[in-house]
């Protein structure tokens, strides 16, 4: 099961990044072999955003995992699908049943 953004009434976002989140918990398949399944299919999706303290400079600063742990489950369970200008209604319909294929 995913979470797809939330679009609020009488607003229209310019859907810079388009992010779900993965309940992992209802799900069989983790975070890493859905990512690499959708990349087997040539679906160029990634992973954002790290936690900034998980960076080498902030864990020399001392800094450690664990401090927002809301965070950082987020970062755990999200997944970027690809979104582009030029991306053609075939295109967003390859993307969706891709992930229907891989995450369900």
């Amino acid at each position: 099961s995913v979470i797809v953004p939330m679009q609020l009434e009488r607003t229209q976002s310019g859907w810079h990044l388009y992010v779900l989140q993965l309940k992992l918990d209802k799900l069989k398949r983790s975070r890493r072999e859905i990512f690499e399944s959708l990349r087997a299919e040539n679906i160029g999706v990634h992973v954002h955003y790290i936690p900034v303290y998980w960076h080498p400079y902030y864990q020399k600063l001392g800094y450690r995992k664990g401090i927002c742990p809301k965070a950082e489950r987020w970062y755990e369970q999200a997944l970027t699908l690809p979104i582009f200008p030029k991306m053609t209604n075939e295109d967003v319909s390859d993307v969706i049943e891709a992930v229907k294929r891989n995450v369900y």
